[in-house]
């Protein structure tokens, strides 16, 4: 998907606010993009007149999303449909978006539904599912690309962090990738239907909450939607979070990654290495997502700290050394269980 030129961006939500005139979500306003990628934007629509939904709720607000490419929107719309009659295990919040509450509450909360969504979607009614979502596979070689891939790209900047490691870092980088090929009729040992793109960014909690209502997050944009390793949604919200205490110095992110660990439950030595690997990847990665401009620029000093620690993680995670992830930030994950 090619990037788009700025004046066709800057006239896409006049485009959009012309097609929702003709429907009953007329917003007077759309926002800035609350996220993007090349071809793919969302934005935040204020209706013009409330409206309410079929449990009584009254949305005054919606979320838009534009996407020029149609493949991805086929197998998103694919995996909404499914999860349509997908009702996860009762807890003291639906997780069905605003904004994010750094807490560990809601921690716990998004841990625990993506535990309950990869059970769901590993289950034998789910299997011709997960054969069509395996088709996915655009989605599937962006997802290498931006992740794994991008690892030696990333370091080649910093040679002196490759010292020594190199040989290590290619090797999972080619491991992975034969990971990414794998078909969806082969389940089992930590492989099922992902979200793929499971961040603090996709998910949200209605504000205010109301005490005598349930609470409610929301897990949106499932465009990334994929067959693959259950660690790679793990990871990558463990990633996220602990990339904004890394590089934005935002101390309750990290009570906030604690409780998705929590929330997910028991691990199994693989998938608590691999999900460590991951962080490791998201870690690296976010040198081509960082701000250019503006207060959140990261000092370099900060910048070479976090890449030694994804680095590092990738590295230990490979070789399964527990005692390093014992003493780490990340010792969560390695509870005795």
């Amino acid at each position: 998907m090619a990037p788009l030129e700025p004046a066709e961006e800057d006239a896409i939500p006049m485009q959009l606010l012309q097609q929702l005139s003709r429907t009953a979500y007329v917003c007077s306003s759309l926002s800035s993009p609350l996220s993007s990628r090349p071809g793919n934007l969302v934005y935040r629509g204020i209706l013009a007149q409330p409206i309410r939904t079929p449990d009584g709720a009254t949305v005054q607000s919606i979320i838009i999303k534009h996407s020029t490419d149609s493949v991805p929107k086929i197998f998103e719309e694919l995996l909404l449909h499914a999860l349509a009659s997908y009702l996860p295990p009762a807890t003291t919040a639906t997780v069905k978006p605003p904004r994010l509450y750094l807490t560990a509450t809601i921690g716990r909360h998004l841990g625990f539904w993506l535990r309950s969504f990869h059970v769901w979607s590993s289950a034998p009614e789910q299997a011709a599912l997960r054969a069509q979502m395996w088709q996915n596979d655009p989605m599937r070689k962006t997802k290498y690309l931006f992740t794994y891939d991008s690892v030696l790209k990333v370091l080649e900047n910093y040679p002196e962090l490759m010292d020594g490691h190199e040989k290590t870092l290619d090797t999972i980088r080619d491991v992975i990738a034969k990971e990414f090929e794998r078909p969806s009729t082969e389940d089992g040992d930590g492989y099922g239907l992902l979200h793929g793109d499971f961040w603090s960014g996709n998910a949200g909690w209605r504000e205010p909450p109301l005490a005598d209502k349930t609470n409610e997050l929301f897990i949106i944009d499932w465009e990334f939607a994929q067959f693959g390793h259950r660690s790679c949604d793990l990871g990558q919200i463990v990633g996220d979070l602990y990339e904004r205490k890394t590089y934005g110095n935002l101390d309750t992110a990290i009570f906030t990654m604690e409780g998705v660990i929590d929330g997910y439950g028991a691990l199994s030595d693989e998938m608590a290495f691999r999900t460590a690997i991951y962080v490791g990847v998201h870690l690296i990665s976010w040198y081509n997502r960082q701000p250019r401009k503006g207060p959140k620029v990261a000092p370099p000093e900060v910048i070479v700290a976090g890449l030694t620690a994804g680095r590092d993680f990738m590295v230990k995670g490979w070789e399964k050394d527990r005692a390093f992830f014992q003493g780490s930030a990340l010792g969560s994950l390695f509870a005795a269980r």
